[in-house]
């Protein structure tokens, strides 16, 4: 089946607006065994609504965007016009919207009237987020979906969607996956070479994020799909850190629990993003009872016993500070495990010597101070992330040693 995606609005044609929706719902095909063909950016003009029809030919339609209430919203009435639609005004919508705005304790307008009519026999995607629902309807032996265009709106859908698709038209896959973190995508493909000719009825389909990668088997076959899962994991078990539905500080949180640890952390370029990474996982406060943000020199030595001689002599950045760091954490709070991270996030502050993107790093666990040293790419905002997955995949190696000596100690 080929698949058109189409999405509307001047903000993503003039770049104010990144196009994050195309990843989202390619993504999300994909994983039930439908590519993409194509994908359109228009204006939200109805004349652009009808050259477009009169020009895709895919047998599935997404539209994104132009659902809401307003006059240049006009997603709606433009497809419904374009295919001759029989359309109603659907009290469960409307009722939906209401509740809706009652719920902001504000009254709703007539305007939002307009969300609530759809085809006859077509199906509504409820959306829990806005105003706007999301409609599937078959026509001219087409299937067309639309869908709001804020993503917080679109992106609960799509697993809708998937199901309706998946339902029309007879799609039987099975498709799961890993998630990957310290390696890098050119490096991943370059030891995939021939993998994929191997797993010849598995579709394999990398996704790249910051920090990790996600590697998603889609295969009609369960046996060929577990064959060519296992061998993946052989081969990059090393970098596997769990599958689809984990994060990489879910699967620390759960480590910690496991061996009943408490952790610290004491962060200077990171500003507490490491704590509040692990503290969004429900279950984080039996494992984190503090840490400390230290951004100064002054901070480094009142709250963690960094001496003046070494931030004089290797400075704020160094393999000794962070060292110092995380020595000091522990006599601070009595942690089982700690991480300490320092370093230049830039734009400015780099030398030659100590460019943009160093980070030093420091762990302490069974009395012992481990540090370690790597210089990140990206911005400001990517170096700092970057950072924290970095850490957060230092703290899953050792607490994994740990598990694995400790099931080999009672076997």
């Amino acid at each position: 089946m080929k698949t058109a995606i189409i999405t509307v609005g001047k903000e993503v044609l003039t770049g104010k607006t990144i196009n994050t929706n195309l990843m989202h719902i390619a993504s999300s095909l994909q994983s039930i065994g439908i590519d993409v063909n194509r994908s359109f950016v228009i204006d939200d003009i109805k004349e652009e609504y009808n050259k477009i029809l009169e020009f895709v030919d895919e047998d599935i339609i997404f539209f994104t965007g132009g659902l809401g209430p307003t006059i240049d919203d006009i997603t709606r009435e433009s497809t419904f016009d374009y295919f001759k639609m029989e359309t109603f005004l659907d009290q469960d919508i409307v009722d939906s919207i209401k509740h809706y705005f009652e719920r902001m304790n504000m009254k709703m307008k007539d305007t939002n009237l307009k969300q609530a009519i759809r085809p006859l026999y077509s199906t509504v995607l409820i959306n829990n987020e806005g105003t706007a629902p999301g409609l599937y309807f078959e026509v001219n032996n087409k299937h067309i979906v639309l869908l709001p265009g804020p993503p917080s709106e679109l992106k609960p859908m799509l697993p809708t969607v998937l199901e309706i698709l998946t339902k029309k038209l007879d799609i039987k896959l099975y498709s799961e996956g890993f998630k990957l973190v310290g390696t890098g995508e050119s490096y991943m493909e370059d030891k995939l070479k021939g993998f994929y000719e191997r797993h010849p009825n598995v579709n394999i389909a990398p996704y790249a994020g910051l920090g990790e990668i996600k590697y998603i088997f889609t295969s009609s076959n369960k046996h060929d799909l577990e064959n060519c899962k296992k061998a993946f994991y052989s081969k990059f078990s090393d970098f596997i850190y769990g599958n689809l539905n984990d994060s990489l500080e879910g699967v620390v949180v759960r480590l910690l629990n496991d061996l009943n640890y408490k952790i610290s952390f004491a962060e200077s370029c990171s500003g507490g993003l490491l704590s509040g990474k692990l503290l969004n996982v429900s279950g984080s406060s039996s494992v984190y009872d503090e840490g400390f943000v230290t951004y100064s020199n002054e901070s480094k030595i009142k709250h963690l016993n960094v001496s003046q001689k070494v931030l004089d002599t290797f400075g704020a950045v160094s393999n000794e500070c962070a060292y110092q760091m995380v020595e000091g954490l522990h006599k601070n709070t009595s942690c089982d495990i700690g991480i300490s991270i320092t370093g230049i996030a830039g734009p400015t502050g780099g030398t030659e010597e100590k460019p943009v993107g160093l980070v030093y790093f420091g762990m302490y666990h069974n009395n012992k101070v481990t540090t370690h040293k790597f210089v990140f790419n990206g911005d400001r905002d990517k170096v700092r992330n970057r950072s924290v997955i970095y850490a957060l995949n230092l703290l899953r190696g050792e607490l994994l040693d740990v598990k694995n000596n400790n099931k080999s100690t009672t076997t």
